[in-house]
């Protein structure tokens, strides 16, 4: 696992000093496609969804894709379907918190340069997005969605394409978990591995035999975690590459870790570790090309993007 390059997709943005919560995908011309949220602060009134477009020329100069007046957006989703189709999912706090953010959702028939209106995506308020959407070897797609309210996984299944969508079987653990990060295993398993709720401590893992349609009880792995979002990624030679704070406290320290599919004996490197800071959320993406980009919270300031042989 060798780093091939770093950077930040920007260095700041003007009037908006806090930026959170990356999502990542390849379009069909195999460029990249980056969201997150940028404002004053999380919840802010001012935080709006942000977004850049990554190909052979670097990143592009971030552009405001949604913001609605008055209202703090977040949590971007994005996904790009067989046909090219690119989809964001998105939510907005309506009240003091998350546990008040309404879903929604909006397509793009041309690698993100136009969007259809936004609409409501479920009348569930605290149904949230985080983690990569996953098509199975069956055509399934998961979306790994969680409740806010309940602090519980809550993956949601489409058999046609994302045309429609249902809820799926809960993940739960004692503390509470959420933000899954899901993969498909050689035997047609799905692995979820789950950030902690309370106060922090350890991941989570559940398993479904089914498609994803029911989980197992959430179990206590013996990997760190601060209750902070990690993400999770299949390599083609069957390797499980896992992003996460190894911190029961803290997200000053952030680093990738590999393990066969049994999910066991992770080894890996430190990407940073500066105590004081802030570097969260990473969001990790296997391109077509074979490299795994990387993209997580810099300082609450910017996003950066680290690209990895995972040779």
């Amino acid at each position: 696992m060798n780093i091939v390059q770093q950077s930040l997709v920007f260095d700041n943005l003007p009037g908006r000093p806090s930026s959170h919560c990356a999502t990542l995908t390849e379009t069909a011309d195999g460029s990249l496609l980056a969201a997150w949220y940028s404002g004053a602060h999380e919840g802010h009134t001012d935080v709006a969804i942000m977004a850049a477009q990554y190909d052979a020329d670097g990143w592009s100069s971030p552009v405001c894709w949604h913001d609605t007046p008055g209202l703090s957006d977040g949590n971007p989703l994005l996904y790009t379907l067989p046909d090219g189709t690119v989809i964001l999912w998105f939510v907005t706090i309506q009240g003091r918190g998350w546990d008040t953010a309404r879903p929604y959702w909006q397509r793009s028939p041309d690698g993100g340069r136009t969007w259809t209106a936004p609409e409501r995506f479920s009348d569930r308020d605290g149904l949230m997005f985080r983690c990569r959407p996953l098509r199975l070897s069956s055509g399934r797609i998961i979306v790994p969605a969680y409740d806010e309210i309940t602090w519980e996984g809550l993956p949601l299944l489409s058999d046609d394409d994302g045309q429609s969508w249902r809820e799926a079987g809960r993940m739960v653990a004692p503390p509470g978990c959420i933000q899954p990060a899901v993969v498909e295993l050689d035997d047609g398993s799905l692995l979820a591995v789950l950030r902690t709720g309370g106060d922090g401590g350890c991941l989570w893992e559940s398993r479904s035999d089914d498609g994803g349609e029911t989980w197992s009880p959430g179990a206590a792995m013996d990997l760190l975690n601060p209750n902070a979002g990690v993400d999770l990624v299949r390599l083609v030679d069957g390797r499980l590459l896992l992003a996460y704070n190894p911190l029961s406290r803290g997200r000053h320290r952030l680093a990738l870790a590999a393990a066969d599919e049994h999910a066991r004996h992770w080894r890996g490197l430190d990407l940073e570790n500066e105590p004081g800071q802030e570097f969260s959320y990473p969001t990790l993406l296997l391109a077509r090309s074979g490299l795994c980009h990387l993209l997580y919270t810099y300082r609450r300031e910017s996003i950066k993007h680290v690209i990895i042989d995972p040779a």
